[in-house]
């Protein structure tokens, strides 16, 4: 009898020191440290940067994919390269025809409609709790998460805001201590530049409302919709945006191919406008070519100040067989050595605050990592992408005459109520 209760007594200890370790095998596990991951992972990505660049480019990414191999020596990473033209309809299209990437790059403004579609992963519960999360601002993953889930994990921001040519500035009677900071500033010295002939701003009707009508719109005070999803577009501050960019338009601040045009950065490089957006990218390219005339500036306030400034981020497909491998590769290529790496080659701000010291001795990038708290990522909605174009189009037709101000802010409002009510 003695003996059955010593063995019992030492089969009990086997079982309890076997549930213990257990237990730690699926701790360690949890965070995909001891997981032994093999296979292929391809990962999509973009050219974030020039043609005289790319190598340079290639380079940081095949560091991405070094470090990441250095834990996990089984996974081949391969980059495949795709143009930012008709980039969301080419994912789509693979990832339906189950032949598209593990991980690809995604914007705010696209990840709802993805999210919705199913097409995305979420990746809360694959990276699980050893990410850093704290090195991320809260307003970082905000950008990158839906509906509760975190999808993504950030690899860049973006400010967009604006430079002044100085020479022009001079002709007027101003310094560079008068670069404006309001519409009211602004507009005096539009006015006085448009007297001598330049066109106070470039308006490139044919690009993305981010970096048109969006910005001018939040700075009015108004949006597209409010934090319940309700259609605001054609409320007085939506039409107040509206009525900024006609008067622009009708009074020749902006160049008459507005309506439509793709670029109006040459303008400003030739010396013809007063004004002109910018990104980290644009004073790179001043400075590439040589253009020392220009002081930067805030992104304006009107009611509110506030600008465009873009979140990317890399994500992973829902139908990839691989998502916790692809889920820790997001974590590795967006850690801050890489993040620090690729920020510093295409000029956008890191999202990690451990790598923000890239610009401390970049006075004018320093300026903008500061200015990022004005920024908005643009709509977050599932109908985001597909209201650009109809509400471009109304803002369109207004600047060619066809409706006034209030009739293109109210038909863009039933449009993009429309394209909800199909949800």
């Amino acid at each position: 009898m003695k003996a059955k209760k010593i063995v019992s007594f030492l089969l009990m200890l086997v079982l309890m020191f076997a549930m213990a370790a257990c237990s730690n095998d699926e701790k360690a596990s949890s965070d995909g440290k001891d997981k032994k991951f093999s296979g292929e992972l391809t990962v999509w990505i973009h050219p974030y940067v020039s043609k005289d660049l790319k190598d340079k480019q290639t380079k940081v990414f095949e560091q991405m994919a070094a470090s990441f191999n250095k834990e996990y020596p089984d996974v081949k990473v391969k980059f495949q390269e795709i143009p930012w033209a008709n980039r969301e309809q080419k994912i789509l299209t693979a990832l339906a025809a189950n032949q598209g990437p593990d991980v690809f790059y995604l914007i705010p403004d696209m990840m709802g409609q993805f999210a919705d579609k199913g097409v995305l992963a979420p990746i809360t519960d694959l990276l699980g709790k050893d990410f850093d999360k704290e090195d991320f601002p809260q307003s970082s993953l905000d950008a990158v998460s839906y509906k509760g889930e975190l999808y993504g994990l950030p690899i860049l921001h973006e400010v967009r805001a604006n430079v002044y040519n100085t020479k022009i500035m001079e002709e007027i009677g101003a310094s560079k201590d008068d670069v404006p900071t309001t519409w009211e500033e602004f507009d005096a010295l539009a006015e006085k530049a448009v007297a001598k002939g330049y066109y106070a701003r470039g308006f490139e009707g044919g690009n993305t409302l981010n970096a048109t009508l969006y910005p001018v719109l939040w700075q009015a005070g108004g949006d597209v919709l409010d934090k319940d999803g309700n259609v605001i577009l054609n409320n007085d501050a939506g039409v107040k945006a509206f009525e900024t960019i006609n008067d622009w338009y009708k009074k020749g601040w902006i160049p008459k191919d507005s309506v439509n045009t793709l670029d109006h950065f040459a303008n400003f490089l030739e010396g013809k406008s007063l004004s002109s957006g910018a990104t980290g990218l644009t004073l790179s390219t001043l400075k590439q070519k040589g253009f020392k005339d220009y002081v930067l500036g805030p992104p304006l306030k009107g009611e509110v100040q506030s600008t465009f400034g873009t979140t990317g981020m890399f994500v992973v497909a829902s139908n990839s067989d691989k998502k916790e491998a692809a889920a820790k590769l997001v974590e590795y290529m967006t850690n801050t050595e890489n993040s620090k790496a690729f920020n510093e080659l295409t000029q956008y701000i890191p999202p990690r605050k451990s790598a923000a010291g890239i610009y401390d001795n970049n006075p004018e990038m320093k300026q903008m990592v500061d200015w990022l708290k004005y920024t908005k990522p643009g709509v977050i909605s599932p109908v985001a992408r597909d209201i650009l174009p109809k509400i471009q189009a109304e803002m369109q037709a207004m600047m060619e005459g066809k409706k006034t101000p209030k009739e293109a802010a109210d038909a863009a409002a039933e449009a993009v109520k429309a394209e909800l009510a199909k949800q």
